[in-house]
């Protein structure tokens, strides 16, 4: 009859709070799979880590490339400029 009583507390526990007793299996499996959450996660960090480097550096060959752009502009400008003066 032991069992019957632990039956019925564990029932009394379940409908007095409505949460369910957690058993050592279900709480290994979640501590596994929290574990290899954390771990996936790390290295979708590291991956977005990564990527946001590269768009960094690309954003700044980018703006270099502009800039050079810019100056080449000018400069071909005034040449321009320069040979309507002249002539």
């Amino acid at each position: 009859m032991a069992g019957q009583n632990h039956n019925e507390e564990t029932q009394k526990d379940i409908t007095n709070n409505g949460i369910e007793p957690v058993n050592q299996n279900e709480d290994e499996n979640n501590s596994e799979e929290y574990d290899t959450l954390d771990s996936t996660l790390d290295e979708l960090n590291t991956a977005l880590d990564f990527l946001e480097q590269k768009n960094d550096n690309i954003h700044v060959q980018l703006q270099e490339l502009l800039q050079s752009n810019i100056e080449i502009r000018q400069e071909l400008q005034k040449e321009k400029t320069d040979t309507s003066a002249n002539n």
